[in-house]
Formats: C-alpha cells, structure tokens, sequence
C-alpha cells in the first residue's frame, strides 16, 4: 500500500538504498574529486542483461589505448586530485596491456593526484606476469571481485595470487542486490520523480566516469551518449580539452560544475533507478 501512496514517503521508509555521507564534503573539497570512474575497455567478457553501464548494447566494443587514457587523466589532474579512482570496463582484464601502462603511470608521475586505486573485475579473467607486477607495484591498488558465482571461474584463482603477492582485494557479498534502470527509452514520469532520482543517484555522486576525453556524471549518461541512445547535449558533461577550457582553473570550476550540479540531466529521462527495483545479479542476455 505504501508504494501506491506516495512514493517520497516510499524512498524513506523502505526502497532508498544510498545515503549521502560526503554531501558536504563534496561542496567543500574545490581541489579534489572524491570518486572518479575511468573506463579502460567497452568489451566484456560478460554480457549481463541489466547492466547499469550498457556495455550489453555494444555490438562492436573497443579497448581503449593506454596514450588516450593517460593523456586524459593528465590533464585532469592539471586541476584535481582524485581521492578514489575505479579501473573498470565493461571488464579492464580484457585490456591488460592498455592496464598495466595506466598503472605504471599512476604508480609514478601520477601518484602524488590520488588517493586509492579500484580495479573492478567480474573475476572471469586471469591477468598475465606483468600486468599483476603492475598492480603489486602500488600500494594504493585494490582488486574488487564482483563475485557472480559460476560465472566468475577464475575468481578463486585469481585471488589467490592477490593473496601471495600482497594484493589487497575484496568480494562482493553474494547479497548486493542491482537495480533495474530499464531499458534505454525516454520514461513519461513526473518531473517531480526525475529530479527526485536525480537528487538521491548514487552513481552522479559516486561514478562520475571519465571516458574518451570527456567527463560524465554518470557511467550510463557517458555510454548512452557514445551508443546513440541517449542525447547528446554538450552543456551536461565536460570536455577535458575542449579550447573554451583556456586555463587549468577554468577546467577545474568545469569539473566542479558538473559534481556539484543541482539540476537533472537529460539521461535522467531514460532511467528507472529512481524506482528501486530489484533484480538477479548477472542473468546473461541471451
């Protein structure tokens, strides 16, 4: 009945999985980002149904060259440091080679701008010699294991390597739920609905994702944008080396623009996530 009367009362009662602890942290940090994504990879050695980042409507996905990620990550920092940044795909195990030359690099000229490096993997890939050297090499670095079960076979294995070269790594408890954000289709919901999911999104807060030159508010925003599916409207994400940029502070109010913007964006139209829907983690698309 609850959910029939209002769904406000509804987030706060019962569905709202997030709470916001570094609201104010995030107004008052001018010099740093708390959280930054960096896609490596658009492949996947996966193709889940209901990934949040779209990577299943990919039809022909890329790696990503380690020069291009590396030349975006410099210029950011120019303006920020980060205090996490996630290594992620699609799966970053399928682009060992473009991942070990980013963690070289953020093992050295880079080290001083973060604070913790998240490599994300689904635990079906067994990275090579060089590429674990790499990652042993820094300190900073954690493996997360996103443990789907059956479909993670070299999940054991491979943390047991982090184990014996003194990788810090961590599985995702078997209980961490999804949420549906539906299909990729403008939604006919209430403005007060969007602007509400807008508000409470974990991934705008906690996934700004830095991909092929530009920075997104969110992973789905940034490949929906690069698929086609969503629209595309320069004023809701910013361009690293875009020329109205003409110095490194204008970039870095940019930045602080996007994570600090009140006002949904237009990839809001096209999602559900606000609704708190469950769903089976991983189911394959067929």
């Amino acid at each position: 009945m609850v959910f029939n009367v209002s769904s406000a009362l509804t987030d706060t009662l019962y569905r709202r999985p997030y709470t916001d602890p570094e609201a104010k942290l995030r107004l008052r940090s001018d010099t740093e980002l708390l959280h930054l994504d960096v896609v490596i990879t658009e492949c996947c050695s996966l193709k889940c149904r209901d990934c949040s980042n779209l990577m299943q409507y990919y039809e022909c996905p890329e790696n990503i060259a380690s020069d291009d990620i590396i030349g975006d990550l410099k210029k950011l920092f120019e303006c920020m440091r980060v205090r996490e940044l996630k290594l992620l795909g699609g799966e970053p195990f399928v682009n060992q080679k473009a991942l070990t030359e980013v963690m070289i690099y953020l093992s050295d000229t880079a080290s001083e701008s973060i604070d913790m490096i998240n490599i994300i993997t689904n635990g079906t890939i067994i990275p090579g010699d060089e590429c674990l050297q790499a990652i042993k090499n820094n300190p900073k670095t954690m493996i997360t294991f996103s443990n789907y079960g059956k479909l993670s076979p070299g999940q054991n294995e491979f943390a047991e390597l982090c184990s014996k070269l003194g990788i810090r790594y961590t599985l995702i408890d078997e209980t961490y739920f999804w949420l549906d954000y539906g299909r990729v289709i403008k939604y006919d919901e209430s403005v007060a609905f969007v602007r509400r999911q807008y508000k409470h999104c974990y991934s705008r807060k906690n996934c700004n994702t830095l991909y092929r030159g530009s920075l997104y508010a969110c992973p789905r925003q940034a490949h929906g944008i690069r698929l086609g599916l969503l629209p595309d409207v320069k004023d809701e994400y910013v361009g690293l080396h875009d020329p109205q940029y003409g110095s490194s502070d204008e970039l870095r109010r940019a930045v602080l623009g996007l994570v600090r913007r009140n006002k949904e964006i237009s990839a809001c139209h096209y999602c559900l996530n606000g609704k708190y829907i469950h769903v089976p983690r991983a189911v394959q698309k067929a």
